[in-house]
């Protein structure tokens, strides 16, 4: 079963559904234009509940790359890394991986407002998409940097023989209460770390 890239125009932008195959190593190619239902059913960024959903989630996954690639790199290299290391990782974030992510598509084929990296599931991505995507990573990155560079090497703590990692507290620090882009109540508060003597703390 061969991939391909069914596309189609949106306004003056290009908008792409990507088909995944299950197989390894096939070149992707441009197929056929998007339906006019699967245009329609696009989200409607103009209603603020649903901008702001697409935004909160984008934003999520957005911190969620950074520290999961300071902490990828943290195993392999099996220490702690430099401030100099720590920031390259984390401003490469955004070109390296928000590329990925699109919107899944329902069962009729329709995007939905739901953001994910998967290359084995349908989604729609590029024109706006792919922008609001790669714009909201970057303001992420831009007006928490300090913030990310002190954080993400205390996500993980070592407990015995295992080490536990709380992505959380930062994605709600960043998303929810600096950007507001996700509503309060978005991250339980039992995700916040526990600090000396038990009391809970920001990272």
């Amino acid at each position: 079963k061969m991939s391909k890239v069914v596309c189609g125009a949106l306004t003056v932008l290009l908008l792409c559904v990507l088909v995944v195959s299950q197989e390894e190593g096939i070149n992707l190619k441009d197929g056929d234009q998007l339906g006019s239902a699967q245009l329609d059913g696009l989200p409607d960024m103009s209603e603020p509940e649903t901008r702001k959903k697409l935004k909160c989630g984008i934003c999520k996954a957005s911190v969620m790359e950074m520290l999961y690639g300071y902490l990828k790199m943290e195993t392999e290299e099996g220490r702690k890394l430099r401030e100099v290391e720590t920031v390259e990782i984390l401003e490469s974030a955004c070109s390296l991986h928000m590329g990925e992510y699109g919107l899944v598509l329902d069962e009729a084929g329709k995007p939905t407002a739901d953001w994910i990296n998967d290359r084995a599931v349908l989604k729609a991505k590029g024109g706006w998409v792919s922008r609001l995507a790669m714009d909201t990573c970057n303001d992420v990155y831009n007006e928490f940097e300090e913030y990310l560079v002190a954080a993400a090497p205390k996500t993980c703590k070592i407990e015995g023989d295992e080490r536990k990692c709380q992505v959380q507290p930062v994605v709600r620090h960043i998303c929810q209460d600096g950007l507001r882009l996700c509503p309060k109540g978005s991250f339980p508060e039992e995700y916040a770390q526990e600090g000396a003597g038990g009391e809970k703390k920001e990272l």
